[in-house]
């Protein structure tokens, strides 16, 4: 009982210095971090991606050059937060999280160790999120500095139909990169590859509105015309309007939850981003004409 009674006390005194210094409404997320060292196991943490200042969102700086930068950059982090957490439109939990003196590696800039409260999960540990570190983790979830979960475009996961399939298809095949499989020699590492709608992997979500959104994958595939590290293709990320009018959104990205983040009644939109050697945010707003990216580097 003494310790639930700290633990309001807390979160209550916090709230109240940060709503004296700041009220601008932060934006994060939730991780499952997978252990540094062998035998280390995974920890929760809180990432701080984003402020939302005037009328748009503005990324905090997530990339270092010098091993220096990941102390001094902690400077231009809030200390403490509260955050409330949510999935799907809807707060899951509360807790406060706080920036330490020196994110350590390249990969942990933004990350908050939680001092208070618990953090909620959802589902189990898969590889979806996991990114180019690898491993399983807990899906990410929102944490926003204001309760402003509410999603009024009401976007859900659908059903993958022949249709979308189709659309997938000539998505790829007309708007995305030139895709090949690999080669029969060094002398011809890369050849064209062949694919059918059927071939395709396909993660997709609707709006109320007649938005969609789907993520493309090819089992296999390379870029045609190289890429870093191994070349592997990305996942290719498309998005169509009720027009019908189709939008490139980026590779390697995954999309992880939407709501209206900032009060202004529309619906942003948060992606994961995985590239090589690459991990991060991106986030879409104003009917994904505007976007803020927090991209840092793992090595």
């Amino acid at each position: 009982m003494i310790k639930q009674l700290l633990c309001v006390t807390l979160l209550g005194t916090v709230s109240v210095v940060l709503a004296a210094q700041d009220d601008a409404v932060l934006l994060g997320v939730l991780e499952d971090i997978p252990g540094v060292y062998a035998g280390q196991s995974n920890s929760r943490k809180v990432r701080i991606l984003f402020t939302r200042k005037g009328s748009k969102w503005i990324a905090y700086q997530s990339e270092c050059s010098q091993p220096e930068c990941l102390r001094t950059i902690t400077n231009q982090y809030p200390q403490n937060v509260h955050w409330f957490v949510g999935l799907d439109g809807r707060k899951t939990g509360e807790i406060v999280a706080k920036t330490p003196r020196d994110f350590g590696f390249y990969a942990q800039i933004g990350l908050q160790d939680i001092i208070s409260g618990t953090a909620p999960v959802i589902g189990k540990r898969s590889h979806e999120f996991s990114g180019f570190a690898g491993g399983e983790v807990y899906r990410p979830l929102i944490t926003v500095s204001k309760p402003y979960f509410e999603d009024p475009a009401l976007w859900k996961r659908t059903k993958v139909t022949s249709q979308i399939r189709k659309q997938a298809y000539t998505l790829l095949r007309d708007k995305g990169p030139s895709v090949c499989k690999e080669g029969p020699s060094e002398a011809q590492p890369l050849v064209p590859l062949r694919f059918g709608a059927e071939d395709l992997g396909i993660r997709a979500h609707r709006s109320k509105d007649g938005w969609l959104i789907m993520t493309i994958t090819v089992e296999g595939a390379y870029y045609c015309k190289g890429g870093d590290g191994d070349g592997l293709l990305d996942a290719q990320t498309f998005a169509i309007n009720p027009a019908e009018t189709a939008q490139f959104l980026g590779a390697g990205l995954v999309l992880v939850d939407a709501g209206d983040y900032d009060g202004d009644g529309r619906s942003e939109l948060m992606f994961a981003l995985s590239l090589y050697n690459r991990g991060g945010y991106v986030l879409f707003s104003d009917d994904l004409t505007e976007q803020a990216r927090f991209v840092f580097s793992y090595h």
